[in-house]
């Protein structure tokens, strides 16, 4: 356990991987990135440039927070963005940046203070793994300034249940549960994992999402003490507010066929050519799975008789429904098909998985679904939990 902990509240962070937290936050509003900027012979060089903005980055850090230490790096930084800029045919403008574990704010304004007295020309960014950004200079305060939280560490609020159910998180906790479910009702990842880093990797998400999520898990009681590993406990309970994050209501989208046919199962035969169109995907459309109780037909649950057929689009897109074969116009009189446009895309595409050469949705989004269908659905979604879910529920009790 000391171990785990270890990794996951006193982690060190090389260099490479505040780069990539500097480079999400650039990419996230915009900037075009190049990591491979070869200006200056010191630190990892990055360059970005947005419209007619551009800028050449030498990035230093702290392992602590201390004032003295980040006014020497500042200045450090200071002279090698200048001097990386000069060197570069582009003209970009220099940006010195710090990172730090944690900054207060404090210091931050201190060091603002620092650049407006000593180098007011200069373009510096701040920011920690706390989550403070404080970024001055052309362009950069209104795409990347963000309030910084003024928590220490040892203090943060223990997060809303709403943000440990958010896309992403959604997407984490099926990577951390799918060794209890088989691989073809669930498309994730399966393994055992020390830290955030390790379980960033395998699920393909950034550091800094991975680590949120983790140490929202811990502060929340979600995850066991006694293990090396990231092992998910009391979930019982985990299930039971993931449920309820899903009780809102939805709004789906009634839909006619372009083209009737006379066939019980048109949608899947109809999204198996969606996904199977080669051109479709070269341009990119919309992902799209079959949901609700016509996925959980699919993955072998049921049958459930008089379902209405629903099938979950990335995006309302009126070209990706006539690839399908659908239209809303006069569905509202009598619908054939229902789309839903899922708030959490990403925790649902990522784990669909593919039968039959089409994609459905995963069993564990299905329960999940189902469980606030209003015909019938607490009767289905326990079918599912018995048949599908309980190495889930049947957890030893300590």
């Amino acid at each position: 356990m000391e171990r785990r902990l270890s990794d996951l509240k006193s982690i060190t962070y090389s260099e490479n991987q505040y780069r990539d937290l500097l480079v999400e936050l650039f990419e996230r509003d915009g900037w075009l990135v190049n990591r491979k900027a070869s200006f200056a012979d010191k630190g990892p060089d990055l360059a970005i440039s947005r419209g007619s903005l551009s800028y050449t980055i030498a990035l230093k850090v702290s392992s602590e927070g201390r004032r003295d230490r980040l006014v020497a790096l500042l200045s450090q930084a200071i002279l090698e963005a200048r001097a990386a800029a000069s060197g570069s045919p582009d003209n970009p403008a220099p940006l010195a940046v710090i990172a730090a574990p944690l900054i207060l704010r404090s210091t931050a304004d201190e060091l603002i203070d620092f650049r407006s007295r000593v180098a007011p020309d200069a373009a510096v960014g701040i920011f920690d793994r706390e989550g403070l950004r404080r970024f001055v200079g052309s362009g950069l305060e209104m795409y990347i300034a963000v309030p910084p939280r003024s928590a220490r560490r040892q203090t943060l609020r223990v997060p809303d249940s709403a943000n440990l159910f958010s896309d992403l998180n959604q997407w984490l906790l099926k990577v951390l549960l799918s060794p209890m479910i088989p691989e073809e009702l669930l498309q994730a990842p399966r393994g055992s994992y020390r830290n955030a880093s390790e379980l960033a990797k395998a699920a393909r998400v950034s550091m800094m999402s991975s680590f949120r999520f983790v140490r929202q898990l811990e502060q929340e009681g979600f995850l066991d003490d006694d293990s090396e590993c990231l092992r998910l406990v009391r979930r019982q309970d985990l299930m039971s507010r993931w449920r309820s994050a899903y009780l809102r209501p939805v709004r789906d989208l009634p839909l006619c066929w372009i083209d009737p046919v006379k066939v019980d199962r048109q949608l899947p035969s109809a999204l198996r050519a969606y996904n199977g169109d080669s051109a479709m995907r070269k341009r990119r459309e919309p992902r799209a799975c079959l949901a609700l109780l016509g996925a959980a037909e699919a993955l072998g649950y049921g049958p459930f008789p008089e379902f209405r057929p629903y099938f979950y689009l990335e995006m309302l897109d009126r070209a990706a429904l006539v690839n399908i074969g659908l239209s809303p116009l006069g569905a509202e009189y009598r619908p054939d098909v229902f789309v839903r446009v899922p708030a959490f895309r990403e925790s649902i595409f990522r784990a669909a998985v593919i039968r039959n050469e089409m994609p459905v949705a995963d069993v564990l989004q299905v329960w999940l679904d189902v469980s606030s269908y209003p015909a019938g659905g607490e009767a289905q979604a326990e079918e599912i939990r018995q048949r599908a879910l309980m190495p889930i529920f049947t957890e030893t009790q300590k």
